[in-house]
């Protein structure tokens, strides 16, 4: 038994009471600081005691944001999911601009959707764990593992539209972490490239790709994605971008012939035949093909390498056991060596050779130059009969169309019409040739053998002047060209090619005389609305006019009707602009900018100055419409 305390020691009631009332008040700040060190994520392990510290502190500071969210996150370490719900919400409710409290919200709500007991639930807790982590988002742009939290929620819900937006925010933060042996950035991309494969998104997918395949060793899965998409761009007319899928997948697969192939075939294309020229040596090296050197020939002809390639054409002629696909081969490197030996000067050797053929006779590009190369040696005799023969049998074609032109008796081979005859054949030879010199680009001995051909003989119709115009503009003379047209206007005003190519020159040269040129694209338009370079033209005619509607679907059709043109997406793409369609118009100019054509440079820079606006637009942190709010700080562990 306890000695009883001397009543001496014992103080008097009314004393006891004032004590009591001055005794120091419970410290809220210190609640939390022993709260946070009994729960789990602050070390401790008994997140119950701490749940009781956060409602003491609740019970003297009620309306602090910092608790009520401590102590939902302590109820929810101890799985009270529905207990934890009303504090999260009433944190977010107190500091709307937290994003650590609508993060932890979202995540409630994600954990909640799996223990409910009906799909309904399920699908009410998700859309709010959904919308809780996108304003969390907002308020924290550079947060990955709230983006990854969103678009794991919103592919839950087959909100793909929402989950490619958030998987592609997680891509582009570059995180450096690992889920399960696997990069998180690499899962971004690959859900990113699946996604926007799925929605058509053609953009995003090809930054995805292209993502997952620009380190040192992608997955061979990424690659095929990355061979898809090439593929997919060379059929769509994305060959600037088709070129770069390629070259990427060069890097990657060097061993692979069919990739540097591909690669060449885009570059000749472009007009690029020094790069092709690289590619296809690669790709000879690596498997050497019939069509390979027939490519490489196609390349050193464009570069005036004649002779070179003339030794491409006789190897593919030369070549055993060709395919069915590459029997086709062989009839061009026919006509593409004799026609080498005509554009060197050597009319006898091309004869010679054409006569061992014997589909000569049966092909009209192999008669045709049969008869240039018998004009050439001045065999008259054999040539009038060859064109005779061509003339009946394939009347459509090249020279023999041409010689239907003549009239009857110029080859007649009488006394006195002998040289009348000659200076026809020898007049229509030059034509011809002129042409073939444009075929490849040999601009001044096409001029030269034009004005050959003018000296022979007066000019029977527009074409030689319309190839005329053609070569000059090319060199840059442009004057010349508008006279060469002009006097090709006397000759036959209502030609439509004539109208078309003098009217596109005055509408780019002369803007004072934007009615004539727009009258003339109009009345060539009338004659022909199905020739491409005719609708661009009076597409960009109406542009140039201010009709940018009609300009827009005018110059659409244009691009339908030769999608491989970079004129015409170059003047859709500017339709497209003064309609308000800039996305658009940056798709059409990607498209032009694959060719080489003069006025390429200043449309990069174009391009690159609408690229950069769009994407200025667009920085929104968020897969949503709404502007993001300022990022609200960090919440301070010492204040509640």
């Amino acid at each position: 038994m306890l000695h009883p305390l001397s009543l001496k020691f014992l103080l008097p009631f009314g004393l006891v009471a004032t004590a009591l009332a001055q005794a120091p008040a419970e410290d809220p700040r210190a609640l939390m600081l022993q709260g946070r060190a009994q729960q789990r994520r602050g070390g401790g392990d008994d997140p119950q005691a701490a749940a009781a510290l956060y409602r003491r502190a609740l019970a003297l500071v009620p309306t602090s944001a910092e608790a009520h969210l401590r102590l939902s996150e302590a109820l929810a370490d101890f799985d009270d999911l529905e207990g934890a719900l009303p504090p999260a919400i009433r944190a977010t409710e107190l500091a709307p601009a937290n994003a650590e409290a609508w993060a932890h919200l979202g995540i409630l709500n994600y954990l909640r959707a799996r223990k409910q007991p009906t799909p309904q639930l399920q699908a009410k807790a998700q859309e709010q764990a959904q919308a809780a982590l996108k304003k969390a988002a907002l308020l924290m742009p550079g947060d990955v593992e709230i983006w990854t939290r969103l678009a794991e929620v919103a592919e839950i819900r087959k909100d793909n539209e929402a989950a490619l937006k958030a998987w592609l925010r997680v891509g582009r933060l570059h995180p450096p972490f690992m889920i399960q042996d696997k990069r998180l950035e690499e899962i971004a991309w690959t859900r990113v490239a699946q996604l926007a494969s799925e929605r058509k998104d053609y953009d995003v997918r090809r930054e995805a790709v292209l993502s997952l395949c620009r380190g040192s060793r992608p997955d061979p899965y990424h690659l095929r994605l990355l061979e898809d998409l090439a593929r997919e761009q060379v059929e769509k007319g994305f060959l600037g971008h088709a070129e770069e899928s390629f070259a990427l997948l060069g890097r990657h697969l060097p061993k692979e012939p069919a990739v540097w192939d591909n690669l060449a075939l885009i570059q000749i294309r472009t007009v690029r035949f020094e790069e092709a020229l690289e590619s296809l040596k690669k790709a000879q090296e690596l498997r050497p093909t019939p069509r390979g050197e027939f490519n490489r020939g196609l390349c050193l002809i464009n570069l005036g390498r004649i002779e070179e390639s003339e030794a491409c054409w006789r190897t593919v002629l030369n070549a055993p056991a060709l395919s069915r696909a590459e029997e086709q081969l062989v009839d061009n490197a026919r006509s593409l060596l004799a026609t080498s030996l005509l554009l060197r000067g050597l009319p006898k050797e091309g004869l010679a050779l054409l006569r061992t053929w014997p589909q000569t006779s049966a092909k009209p590009p192999l008669l045709g130059l049969e008869a240039q190369a018998l004009i050439q040696t001045q065999a008259w005799k054999e040539a009038r009969r060859v064109l005779r023969d061509g003339m009946k049998r394939f009347p459509d074609f090249g020279i023999f169309q041409l010689a239907n032109t003549l009239p009857p008796d110029r080859l007649e081979d009488t006394f006195f019409l002998r040289a009348t005859a000659r200076q026809a054949m020898t007049q229509l030879d030059l034509e011809v040739m002129a042409g073939l010199y444009a075929e490849f680009r040999r601009w001044d001995r096409c001029l030269e053998t034009i004005h050959l051909a003018r000296m022979a003989a007066p000019p029977r119709d527009v074409e030689l002047l319309l190839l005329q115009a053609n070569a000059l503009q090319e060199l840059g003379l442009t004057e010349e060209a508008k006279s060469v047209l002009r006097e090709g206007q006397r000759m036959n005003p209502n030609h439509p090619i004539l109208q078309n190519n003098l009217g596109y020159l005055l509408l780019e040269r002369d803007p004072a005389n934007l009615s004539e040129a727009s009258a003339l694209i109009q009345s060539a338009y009338d004659q022909n609305p199905s020739n491409p370079s005719v609708v661009d033209s009076w597409g960009w005619a109406l542009f140039k006019l201010g009709r940018f509607k009609e300009a827009e679907a005018m110059l659409r059709k244009a691009s339908e009707l030769a999608p491989f043109s970079p004129e015409a997406r170059r003047h859709w793409g500017e339709a497209l602009i003064a309609v308000g369609r800039p996305q658009e118009a940056l798709e059409q100019w990607e498209r032009a900018l694959a060719y080489a054509f003069p006025e390429r440079k200043a449309l990069e820079i174009k391009a690159r100055e609408l690229r950069a606006s769009l994407a200025k637009q667009r920085k929104e942190p968020t897969p949503g419409p709404e502007a993001a709010p300022e990022p609200a700080p960090e919440p301070d562990e010492e204040t509640p």
